[in-house]
């Protein structure tokens, strides 16, 4: 059930993206990161969360995994998280809270990136303060 739940919520964000003008490739399995999009401006490593609750926990190897990939391929790394009932939320790594063993997010972290800012539609107000293009 886990599995195929975030297996929809890949394929829903892959359909957004697209649109949005990224090419777009899923890595089944999420052997590195779950997702990579570009758009020969802007090159993203996504991994996807999907969850019931308000919070999830993310581990500290698919953390290290998502980073280490990123840095490799020139990508941003981005955490997509589809809070079920509450919409898409999107998080820079750097963002979550650490606790040990696991980060977490929940849908009161501030500092969440719409999916308008993460593709570049629309700056984010942290970008604006920072003078970001």
């Amino acid at each position: 059930m886990r599995y195929r739940r975030g297996a929809s919520a890949e394929r829903e964000l892959i359909k957004m993206l697209e649109k949005a003008g990224f090419a777009v490739v899923r890595s089944a399995g999420s052997k590195k990161v779950d997702i990579i999009a570009g758009n020969g401006k802007l090159y993203l490593c996504i991994e996807v969360k999907s969850t019931h609750d308000e919070k999830l926990y993310f581990s500290r190897e698919d953390y290290e995994k998502l980073i280490s990939f990123a840095e490799r391929f020139g990508g941003k790394p981005i955490i997509a998280v589809k809070f079920i009932n509450n919409g898409w939320r999107f998080f820079y790594p750097e963002n979550l809270e650490s606790g040990g063993k696991n980060y977490k997010v929940s849908l009161q972290t501030p500092n969440y990136l719409t999916f308008d800012e993460v593709v570049g539609k629309q700056r984010s107000l942290e970008g604006v303060i920072k003078g970001e293009a």
